[in-house]
């Protein structure tokens, strides 16, 4: 079974919503073609995303494994912990946070 990290990304503001560095930076930058929003993109990479609109942000509630994560964006794993989701469930199961604010 492949290691699967759970992460949580808002469009609002870098540094406090998603992480200020790339390629956040570039997949963040225009609110109109958002990364994560991206069907063909998010298949290709093998990512499960839910987004929820939230106030006036969109909330990105994303599933990738853990290679994807190391070959793509590894600073996730070091520098910017916060956004993944570890609160499991009595089942074992990944159970997201309440979002960002």
């Amino acid at each position: 079974m492949e290691d699967i990290v759970y992460f949580e990304l808002n469009n609002w503001f870098a540094g406090e919503h998603y992480p200020d560095c790339e390629p956040f930076l570039s997949w963040m930058k225009d609110d109109l073609h958002l990364k994560f929003m991206d069907k063909k993109w998010v298949k290709e990479n093998k990512l499960v995303v839910v987004m929820a609109v939230l106030d006036r942000s969109l909330n990105f509630c994303i599933t990738a494994p853990r290679k994807w994560i190391e070959e793509n964006c590894p600073m996730l794993l070091t520098e910017y912990t916060q956004f993944i989701r570890t609160y499991n469930d009595k089942w074992g199961v990944c159970a997201l946070s309440g979002g960002l604010f």
